[in-house]
C-alpha cells in the first residue's frame, strides 16, 4: 500500500483534536505511511469525501481517527466506492470506541504509535456489515442504513438521545461544558432514563424472527444486535461474537433484573461471573445468533415508538425493523493476533 488518506475532525474536543491529528501525521510519516489528510464533514458529508478519495485520487487505504460514528462514515464511503481491495485502518479516539476495543486496540493519543504500527503491518480481516431497515405498518421500508458494530432499540437508544440533547444544552455554558462531558454526560443520561422508567414504563414485548424461527420476550427494556463483542466501551454482552462469521448476536434485556445482571457480569476487567450472580438468584437471558432478523416491538396503548440507534448515532424510531448481515464485505486492518 502506498497512498493512504487520514480522515479526522480537527475541530473536535474544542480544537484539541488538531494537535492530535498533527501528532498522528508525524507518526504516520515515521512509519513510512505516505498519506494525505482530509477533514471530516458534518451531516454525513464524510461519506462522499471518502468515496472521491478512492475513486478520483486512487487511495488504497483509508484511516479513520475519531469515535465509532467516524468509523461508520468512513466505512460507508469505502463500501460505496467503485474500487476493490481498499483497506481501512483504525485510530480510535472517541468515548466508547467499541470497534477498536473489540479488536484489542487502546484509544487516545497515548495509543497512536501502537495503533499506527498495526496499520503499517497491514493485516486484514473481512468484516461483516449490517443493513437495518425500518418498516411501516404495511411492511414497507421507510428508513435504511448500514451499521458496523451495533444496532439497538429501547433504553440504550433513549439514553443516547438524552445525551445528545444534554450535550447540546451545555455546549454554550463554558464552565459546565468543561466538566460535564464525554462519559459523564452519558452516565448522567443513563441515570435520567433509569429514574424516569419507574414512573413511565418504557418496556415492550418483543417478537424476534431470527433466521425464520420466532422467539418471544416479555417486558424488554432494550434489545441489542451486535457484530463485535464490546458494547458501550465497557461491556462484553456477546462474548462469542465473531466479526467475520456471517452472524450477529441479538441480546435482549428483559426488565431491570436482567439489566442489572448483565451490567455486572459482562463488565470488562472485573471478577464477577454469571455463576456468582446465580448464587444470588440473578440470571439473565442469553444472546441468540442469526443472519437475518425481523424485530417487532409490541406496546399496546403506547403514545410513542421505542428509540433506535446504530453505531452510537440516532436512527428513526419505530415498532418494526429488519436486519440483514452482509457477510465479510469490509476489509479492515486489525492486530495480527485478531486475524484468523
Amino acid at each position: 500500500m502506498t497512498h493512504s488518506v487520514l480522515f479526522a475532525n480537527p475541530t473536535a474536543q474544542s480544537g484539541k483534536a488538531s494537535e492530535w491529528i498533527a501528532q498522528a501525521r508525524k507518526l504516520l510519516d515515521a512509519a513510512g505511511i505516505e498519506h494525505d489528510f482530509i477533514a471530516t464533514e458534518p451531516h454525513g458529508g464524510t461519506v462522499g469525501l471518502v468515496r472521491r478519495a478512492i475513486e478520483e485520487d486512487g487511495a488504497v487505504r483509508v484511516i479513520y481517527m475519531g469515535g465509532d460514528g467516524t468509523f461508520a462514515e468512513v466505512a460507508k464511503g469505502l463500501l460505496g466506492a467503485d474500487a476493490d481491495d481498499v483497506a481501512m485502518g483504525m485510530l480510535p479516539m472517541g468515548t466508547a470506541n467499541d470497534q477498536g476495543k473489540s479488536f484489542g486496540l487502546d484509544a487516545g493519543v497515548s495509543a497512536l504509535e501502537e495503533n499506527i504500527a498495526v496499520i503499517a503491518a497491514g493485516v486484514t480481516i473481512n468484516l461483516d456489515v449490517g443493513r437495518v431497515q425500518r418498516l411501516d405498518e404495511a411492511d414497507q421500508v421507510t428508513d435504511s442504513d448500514l451499521f458496523f458494530d451495533s444496532m439497538s432499540i429501547g433504553l440504550g437508544a433513549a439514553v443516547l438521545a438524552t445525551r445528545n440533547r444534554d450535550r447540546e444544552t451545555v455546549a454554550s455554558i463554558p464552565l459546565v461544558r468543561s466538566i460535564y462531558r464525554d462519559k459523564m454526560v452519558y452516565f448522567g443520561a443513563m441515570l435520567q432514563n433509569l429514574a424516569a422508567s419507574y414512573f413511565d414504563n418504557p418496556t415492550f414485548d418483543l417478537e424476534a424472527e431470527i433466521d425464520g424461527e420466532v422467539h418471544y420476550f416479555k417486558s424488554v427494556l432494550d434489545v441489542i444486535v451486535k457484530n463485535t463483542d464490546v458494547y458501550g466501551g465497557e461491556w462484553v454482552l456477546a462474548p462469542d461474537a465473531e466479526p467475520d462469521d456471517g452472524l450477529f448476536e441479538m441480546v435482549p434485556i428483559a426488565g431491570r433484573m436482567d439489566f442489572g445482571s448483565k451490567m455486572l457480569s459482562t463488565l470488562r476487567h472485573h471478577s464477577v461471573t454469571e455463576d456468582d450472580l446465580r448464587k444470588l438468584g440473578l440470571e439473565h437471558s442469553q444472546p441468540v445468533s442469526g443472519a437475518s432478523f425481523v424485530l417487532t416491538c409490541i406496546q399496546p396503548g403506547a403514545e410513542s415508538q421505542p428509540a433506535a440507534q446504530i453505531d452510537g448515532e440516532e436512527f428513526a424510531s419505530g415498532d418494526k425493523f429488519r436486519i440483514e448481515v452482509l457477510p465479510r464485505i469490509l476489509r479492515l486492518i486489525v492486530p495480527r493476533d485478531r486475524a484468523k
